[in-house]
């Protein structure tokens, strides 16, 4: 409850942005969680101002406000000129900066190179999640896993499997993370990957709405109850609340579905930006709420994650083989396609998400 609380307070600190430097300029684009992103901002804050003490200059970085605001620098998806990049582009999800015309453009021609730091996290070594090419680096994940109220699944038992989940005995008991345009990309790429896009209609079939995350804490155990049993969501939400008796969080046998978050920095100014990229890396493995983003260099130790957790990648080899960016695009039309139609079909009002 700590770490949502924090969370609501940053959202509160989110102003106004000033007026913004070409691209070229910025030694740092950060896109971040939003339960993170201001505590992510203030540890590259004190890196920038010991840079500063130590006579160098301060950096030059960017970090969107708001958790869906329109940003503008959506545009850089499209460049082609890697003199007009930042040094380091940080984001999440399956977004722009995984098109395959950027990845020909830059990906492919050796601008940029991945960072390793001194430990690496079990989870990650087990999921496969470094990139074998050395050009992304994971540096955190969201984890999506079932947040399950026992008391609306009338006796039916929980999901323990994402093949499970698909079952036709789950259908119109899941509620999906999502907000607007927005998604859980990586469940429906694991879902895609592993059941193809039968499987993507079967769980949009099931599904009896959307719902942001942090409402989902609230809806979860309810006492008013209501439609949905399961919650699809990450687990910063699942774990940050105290819930009631008959909610239970579910980590999948086969692993929470991760969702990347990574950052590209350039080859020629890895040096130079040796201590922003030990803050992306290290730094973020030390601050405590990003527990939840299992860090990449967490370490088993102090990680607070259930000895059950683990991690579904959906693989290199099946990101190199395709535009990936294309598929999340593709996935999502069509699962909100189909939960449309069927919400239509059972004579419901689909919900505006």
């Amino acid at each position: 409850m700590t770490q949502l609380l924090s969370f609501m307070s940053d959202i509160a600190r989110q102003g106004a942005e000033p007026v913004l430097p070409p691209a070229r300029e910025l030694d740092l684009l950060l896109y971040a969680p939003c339960p993170v992103k201001l505590v992510m901002k203030d540890a590259v804050d004190r890196v920038s101002a010991d840079m500063t003490a130590r006579g160098l200059p301060p950096l030059s970085m960017h970090v969107p406000m708001g958790c869906t605001s329109v940003d503008p620098y959506d545009p850089l998806a499209n460049e082609t000129d890697p003199d007009a990049l930042p040094g380091v582009i940080a984001s999440i999800g399956f977004g722009d900066f995984w098109k395959r015309a950027f990845a020909k453009h830059f990906v492919e021609a050796g601008v940029f190179e991945s960072v390793h730091p001194r430990e690496v996290s079990p989870l990650y070594q087990r999921a496969g999640m470094t990139d074998p090419r050395g050009v992304y680096t994971i540096y955190g994940c969201t984890p999506y896993l079932f947040v399950v109220d026992t008391a609306r699944l009338d006796g039916l038992a929980a999901p323990r499997t994402w093949a499970e989940l698909l079952e036709p005995r789950y259908s119109g008991r899941i509620t999906m993370c999502g907000d607007g345009d927005d998604m859980a990309d990586a469940v429906l790429m694991s879902v895609y990957k592993d059941f193809g896009m039968e499987g993507v209609a079967r769980l949009a079939k099931s599904c009896s709405g959307f719902m942001h995350s942090s409402t989902m804490t609230k809806a979860a155990g309810a006492k008013s109850g209501g439609p949905g049993a399961i919650f699809i969501m990450p687990a910063f939400f699942a774990c940050s609340t105290k819930q009631p008796d008959s909610v239970r969080v579910i980590w999948p046998e086969d692993g929470a579905a991760a969702s990347p978050l990574y950052f590209l920095a350039k080859r020629s100014e890895k040096q130079r930006l040796a201590p922003l990229l030990d803050c992306l890396t290290e730094g973020f493995a030390a601050i405590p709420s990003a527990a939840w983003f299992a860090p990449l260099a967490l370490c088993a130790a102090r990680s607070p994650l259930p000895p059950e957790a683990s991690l579904k990648w959906v693989g290199w080899d099946f990101i190199q083989s395709r535009d990936i960016n294309a598929l999340r695009n593709e996935l999502n039309g069509a699962f909100r396609r189909t939960y449309r139609e069927n919400a239509a079909a059972r004579g419901e009002v689909p919900c505006a998400s």
